[in-house]
């Protein structure tokens, strides 16, 4: 017998369990990234640093907080920069 051509008298079978061992293993590896890049993000949020003077909170206003603060922002110690 000759080899059959694809569509002539040979009905072709689609495996079903095939396709849906394939995609129950793309939706359980989507699942799992999912659920450790949510815990990465959850664990690693980052957090915000201002680097402000310590003591500044008794400061009545703002100029009292720059003259009082321990950080070491005095600009009377710094050298000036003049731009041209």
């Amino acid at each position: 017998m000759a080899y059959s051509r694809a569509g002539e008298g040979v009905p072709r079978t689609v495996d079903h369990a095939v396709i849906g061992g394939v995609v129950a293993v793309v939706v359980f590896a989507m699942l799992c990234l999912l659920i450790i890049l949510g815990r990465y993000f959850a664990r690693h949020k980052g957090t915000y640093f201002t680097h402000e003077a310590k003591g500044a909170d008794d400061a009545a206003d703002a100029d009292t907080a720059i003259i009082n603060a321990e950080g070491g922002h005095s600009n009377s110690e710094e050298k000036k920069e003049y731009y041209i």
